[in-house]
């Protein structure tokens, strides 16, 4: 058996840490032995030790999209430090190899290349964004990636892209466990269609496009008056007085919109909507909340915006508006929420899609053969 470190400069209930959480709760227990390094006890520290793994606590942080010079001082002035910390901990764990979560977790980027170089180990860098800001910060870090990972995985084909002609690039989008979201979704009855429920799930921050699905949901409302959103969704921090904005725009269709706080029960939320709406300014890496809604058996409405050309099946599971056009989004959500016998089809076509594609036993499967044709 033999150990794999994985390193994580967040613990939160974001897309990048319940993705590491699904990976390494699917891993082959008789083949690999796990531990996770992460910044504090968060909410998925507790699920791992849950789970038997063991997690040590490093305080990392991973770097921030601020032009605010202090911030980047004070990160620099404990790097050495941290990175020390970490090389201790390698070298006490004596892991075959170091998987880094993210692309944002420089520190942990060169301290597992500088165990790695010593030592014989591999380091494996998932890589989960598609931009960075500014764009200094990401030529500086998709840098490190190419030149120091042994392997990259990219958990879309947009992001394996970024990498350029990088050789040993694996595509492995997230996993899912599909039991959760098995038989979820909403009915397609006449119920529905009379007081149909959209819905958005994620974390309320700007350019994750919460204020495009407000938007356009004021325009499916003008066309269907019954229409309903369902919000699950909290404040990233720093970002409390844009969710309260969005909170007051929302008053204007009094109880039609309700809102819920984040919780590790999403599925019932889904299993709420009869369509998901996903509008983001931000080019993400796939779209964890469009894979969730999918497997949910809910039909999604998006912009063909970064990772999302591999999240979505354009026609069959749902449908893409140009980018940027809430006009065009809002319509083709009306032309679905009238259509019960199509949107009733691309319900079950969605949740095949999630199961044939984005199973976290399969996409561990995957990862798992990364490292062994390294260590070979």
């Amino acid at each position: 058996m033999k150990t794999v470190v994985y390193v994580s400069a967040t613990d939160e209930l974001g897309g990048a840490d319940a993705s590491l959480f699904e990976l390494v709760q699917s891993l082959d227990r008789s083949a690999w032995s796990a531990h996770v390094v992460v910044p504090h006890d968060g909410p998925f520290a507790a699920r791992y030790r849950s789970l038997g793994i063991p997690v040590h606590v490093v305080p990392l942080r991973k770097l921030k999209n601020t032009r605010d010079v202090r911030w980047h001082v004070g990160w620099l002035w404990r790097a050495p430090l941290r990175v020390l910390r970490l090389l201790r901990l390698f070298r006490r764990l004596a892991p075959a190899v170091v998987h880094v979560n993210t692309s944002v977790e420089a520190l942990a980027g060169l301290a597992a290349w500088w165990h790695c170089r010593r030592t014989g180990a591999r380091f494996v860098w998932h890589v989960r964004e598609l931009e960075l800001h500014p764009r200094c910060v990401e030529k500086v870090l998709f840098g490190l990636v190419r030149n120091l990972a042994d392997v990259v995985i990219a958990i879309s084909t947009p992001v394996a892209a970024r990498l350029g002609a990088r050789e040993r690039v694996y595509v492995i989008p997230n996993g899912l466990d599909l039991a959760r979201f098995r038989g979820a979704s909403a009915a397609c009855g006449a119920a529905a269609a009379a007081a149909p429920m959209l819905g958005w799930v994620g974390r309320i921050a700007p350019g994750k496009g919460l204020d495009h699905v407000l938007a356009a949901f004021a325009q499916v409302r003008r066309e269907l008056p019954r229409a309903r959103l369902l919000v699950m969704g909290a404040p990233v921090a720093g970002h409390a007085h844009h969710a309260a904005s969005l909170r007051h725009v929302s008053l204007a269709f009094g109880d039609a919109v309700e809102w819920l706080p984040p919780g590790p029960d999403t599925e019932r939320a889904y299993a709420r909507m009869d369509l998901f709406l996903h509008l983001p300014d931000l080019a993400e890496g796939l779209g964890r909340t469009v894979l969730e809604a999918q497997a949910a058996g809910v039909p999604v409405v998006a912009w063909p915006r970064g990772g999302l050309v591999d999240a979505l099946q354009d026609g069959r599971t749902g449908l893409f508006a140009p980018a940027g056009d809430v006009g065009a989004a809002a319509d083709l959500a009306v032309r679905l929420l009238r259509d019960p016998e199509r949107r009733a089809a691309m319900a079950a076509a969605a949740a095949e899609f999630a199961r044939t594609t984005f199973a976290r036993e399969a996409c561990a499967r995957a990862v798992e053969r990364t490292y062994a044709e390294r260590l070979r």
